[in-house]
């Protein structure tokens, strides 16, 4: 450089980044991208180096938005590969749906530290279990339109700093209401449309409830007894037919003792992990 010997940095090279590959047209617009994000640890002097620097050379800001994560930690320790105390998500998906760790990972605000806790995400998993069990009970059927009060709450929390607790507090209190209501109301109709297009707008906006909800309470059951399970229910409907109610119910108490209840349906006998 004319100034002096040396090397472009750490901060000037995300700046010049931004601006060849990120940025939009500028028309009236004050800034290159819209969010810039990273964790809380680099908001100085990285961010507003990067900040300083861009704003110098193009005459308008870097972002509109920016966005600080907390840590993910572990014990109180942020978890890192140096620490060797890493959690991989890998790891986690053997043994829970990615609905469950999405919701755990959501159920803390973005910009606080977040401490895993096995206890925490099967705290987490109950939370879900609720809003599939309700699923349960007002599926199958076709939605009608979202309640306008639980979009609307849902969407002011979000639009709070993304305020998950509280979009997450609105959803727990429409399950509840809903389960209520279904307990008064257990065949109105309306009631149920309404309450599946509700879970449909959770997973548009969240990306959870959206499984099947039989298909999700079968999630951590391995294969070789998935086809244990369906042998077994192969041979019910067969005993059934054969009017052997003796054999069905033995076989409905055999599932039932390893866990596994079943729900006879006209499509069939639908079973999932109690």
């Amino acid at each position: 450089a004319p100034f002096s010997s040396g090397r472009p940095g750490w901060h000037i090279e995300c700046s010049a980044m931004i601006e060849k590959h990120f940025s939009h047209d500028h028309g009236t617009e004050e800034y290159s991208i819209d969010i810039h994000g990273g964790g809380a640890d680099l908001l100085f002097p990285h961010h507003e180096n990067e900040a300083a620097q861009s704003r110098c050379a193009t005459g308008h800001e870097l972002a509109k938005y920016w966005m600080h994560n907390g840590f993910v930690q572990i014990d109180g320790e942020k978890m890192s590969k140096s620490l060797g105390n890493s959690f991989f998500l890998k790891d986690a998906l053997k043994v829970y749906d990615g609905e469950v760790l999405r919701y755990y990972l959501n159920s803390v605000h973005y910009r606080n530290d977040f401490n895993f806790s096995e206890e925490e995400l099967l705290t987490s998993k109950k939370r879900l279990d609720k809003i599939y069990r309700l699923k349960k009970r007002v599926s199958p059927g076709k939605a009608s339109a979202v309640n306008k009060t639980f979009k609307k709450s849902l969407l002011d929390a979000m639009s709070d700093d993304l305020n998950i607790s509280i979009a997450l507090a609105v959803i727990d209190d429409m399950v509840a209401t809903s389960n209520d209501a279904l307990d008064t109301n257990p065949k109105d109709k309306a009631l149920k449309k309404e309450t599946l297009a509700n879970i449909e707008f959770i997973d548009t906006l969240l990306g959870f409830g959206g499984k099947e909800p039989f298909s999700y309470f079968q999630i951590g059951v391995d294969e070789a007894l998935k086809t244990d399970i369906e042998a077994l229910l192969s041979e019910r409907s067969e005993a059934k037919k054969e009017k052997n109610f003796e054999r069905s119910d033995a076989i409905r108490d055999e599932l039932i003792a390893v866990g596994i209840s079943i729900m006879d349906t006209a499509d069939g006998t639908l079973w999932e992990k109690a």
